[in-house]
């Protein structure tokens, strides 16, 4: 069903230009991975691709710029691990384990002080998000997801959004999953789609104490697996400029054409 609704939304999208079909694919999000080549740019703000064939993923970090985990999304940085996706913050450093964001576990994905967030970006308008899994945690590992956007565009900068205003910009909440272990598929259910897809731990209050433990929540993605909707375009016409008869018409001209070679066969 899923397939049915992301090829059949990219068609209706694509304003009925061909049929439409749709793939599952499996990117992993690791270092040195034998099935997705992995490139990430340096710095506060950079960029990860995965590639797998012509299909590319583009993943970039941001973190809140406050404690409580509400404030505004500003740029961090982004890289790939053995154990998959972490994110260090430009400003911030551990308070539980350690006093630097290079060390462990802090450059993992993680709610220790700032929340992390990595946004991923597909290059169709329209992913549908299957499963998931980290490759590492530490400590717990309570995650949620968003998956929307599709009307943003390419590149949309995400500095300044929070967590309540994903939905203003056309995102699904799908949940998440509490305490996930590593290297285990997690499968998702619903049929939201969009552009992009965001991972961050699960959101705790200013106090950090509450639902679903109290645990900071320390984890890296190593893979991501959806549906992705594609459109395949018919050839172009090779004589655009020929009119082709409309059935009717086609009908009269053969009925003359026939009367025409009786006539000349009774002359004849």
């Amino acid at each position: 069903m899923k397939k049915l609704i992301v090829g059949g939304a990219v068609i209706l999208s694509a304003g009925l230009a061909g049929t439409a079909t749709a793939a599952v694919i499996t990117w992993d999000t690791i270092s040195n991975s034998s099935t997705t080549a992995d490139a990430c740019t340096n710095g506060v703000g950079n960029a990860c691709t995965f590639t797998k064939g012509t299909e590319i993923l583009t993943a970039r970090a941001y973190a809140t710029n406050d404690n409580a985990g509400s404030g505004a999304f500003e740029k961090a940085t982004i890289t790939v691990y053995s154990g998959g996706i972490g994110v260090k913050n430009p400003d911030q450093v551990g308070r539980s384990y350690s006093n630097n964001e290079n060390d462990s576990p802090d450059h993992a994905i993680d709610n220790d002080g700032r929340d992390d967030l990595v946004v991923f970006e597909f290059s169709n308008s329209l992913f549908d998000l299957d499963s998931f899994q980290i490759g590492w945690r530490d400590n717990d590992s309570d995650i949620r997801w968003w998956i929307g956007g599709a009307s943003l565009g390419a590149n949309f900068d995400f500095t300044g959004q929070t967590f309540s205003s994903l939905s203003g910009l056309g995102f699904n909440s799908s949940g998440g999953f509490n305490n996930v272990a590593i290297n285990t598929t997690k499968s998702v259910s619903g049929d939201e789609t969009g552009r992009y897809l965001i991972f961050a731990p699960s959101l705790q209050d200013t106090v950090r104490h509450s639902p679903p433990d109290s645990k900071y929540d320390y984890f890296k993605l190593s893979q991501i697996t959806g549906t992705l909707g594609t459109v395949v375009v018919p050839p172009p016409d090779p004589d655009p400029q020929t009119t082709v008869p409309e059935p009717g018409t086609a009908a009269l001209l053969g009925i003359a054409l026939a009367g025409l070679w009786a006539s000349r066969r009774r002359k004849s």
